[in-house]
């Protein structure tokens, strides 16, 4: 079999892999660039009209953002993707699988079945293990063992000929102390009462945040959510199968709900808008000089929160939703790979377009 990486390794986002072989073809996530310029993956119209399934793991953009061309550039097959991965989809596609979270093994093809299970990066985030006669091709897609809040379902003794590996952190990076040090940054920050603004994206570490928050013994003071992260908070903070047994332990009215303007002293905020990319959310900022505000992903090319940081109007402190190299190679040593391709890592280009195995 064969692997085309149409993105995702040595990019910016644009996550995207077509496998063929054993009479058939796959697609895994199909993403779009997040440098600003949403650069489309780099599949050919022969490949998509030949290609059975679309693996998709998550909803996010730089996974999720080019279903629509896909599908105008020739695919007709079939989207697979967790049921919360399509209630957040923005743009539905023509054709949708649904997994069904009591069936984590399915069989699609008599000689093609599927694994899949919760990589604790979002809501309705998985992995795939795919067997196509006798190769098995393992996805991680964007994988976080141990976060606060989302539940995952750890990658142990699994075989697989290849293994596409998350590996958006450089080497040297641990959850445990970034975690700590976002903490300690969010702390220093409210030092003297001072309310704290936290841009967040609506389906990620917020929640996680909030929650580690909420789980600090002795801390008491009040926490905001936009309407939109509250009610994914409402909706989820109950489930068992989504969250960690812990998170049963904040009480639902922990959090309020936020109209997005009102401050009130003393408060932590979360806003639904991680890169500044509206502009009233910029003039919220704009507003409260005196106010910290605190990034705690990624910088992309989109919205203006990396010209905040710079000018250092906003701190920046990452909290790990994704995997770091060390991190991944420590996982790949609990399972048995043939070839690994780490992917999601603008460092880390992959220098050949197409990879036997």
């Amino acid at each position: 079999m064969k692997l085309v990486i149409a993105g995702g390794c040595g990019d910016c986002g644009r996550n995207a892999f077509y496998i063929a072989g054993n009479g058939h073809a796959f697609i895994l996530d199909c993403g779009v660039s997040t440098d600003g310029l949403n650069r489309i993956p780099d599949f050919t119209a022969e490949q998509l009209e030949k290609a059975e399934f679309l693996f998709l793991s998550h909803s996010h953009k730089d996974h999720s953002g080019a279903i629509e061309y896909v599908e105008d550039m020739g695919y007709t097959g079939p989207v697979l993707m967790s049921n919360r991965t399509y209630q957040q989809l923005s743009y539905k596609p023509k054709n949708t699988m649904i997994l069904d979270s009591t069936a984590p093994e399915l069989e699609l093809l008599p000689d093609v079945r599927i694994k899949w299970g919760l990589t604790g990066h979002c809501a309705g985030s998985v992995w795939y293990l795919i067997q196509v006669g006798g190769k098995r091709v393992f996805y991680s897609g964007d994988y976080r063992e141990g976060d606060v809040f989302y539940r995952c379902q750890p990658i142990r003794d699994i075989t697989a000929d290849l293994a596409i590996m998350e590996a958006y952190l450089d080497r040297g990076l641990y959850a445990q102390p970034m975690r700590r040090q976002v903490m300690d940054t969010l702390f220093s920050l409210m030092e003297g009462g001072k309310s704290v603004l936290l841009p967040v994206s609506l389906h990620g570490r917020g929640l996680s945040i909030a929650s580690a928050l909420a789980l600090t013994p002795g801390f008491d003071r009040p926490i905001f959510m936009s309407e939109n992260l509250w009610n994914q908070w409402r909706s989820l903070a109950r489930r068992h199968y989504f969250v960690n047994e812990e998170i049963f332990n904040i009480p639902l009215d922990r959090f309020r709900c936020w109209d997005g303007k009102t401050l009130e002293g003393n408060g932590i905020y979360f806003l639904t808008d991680s890169q500044l990319g509206k502009a009233e959310n910029r003039q919220l900022v704009d507003r409260n000089p005196d106010m910290p505000v605190l990034l705690t992903g990624p910088l992309h090319g989109y919205g203006q929160a990396r010209e905040y940081v710079e000018s250092g109007r906003i701190h920046l402190a990452v909290w790990p939703n994704h995997t770091s190299l060390s991190e991944m190679e420590e996982i790949v040593r609990e399972n048995t790979f043939g070839k690994v391709i780490p992917f999601h890592n603008e460092h880390m280009p992959w220098h050949e377009e197409m990879v036997e195995f």
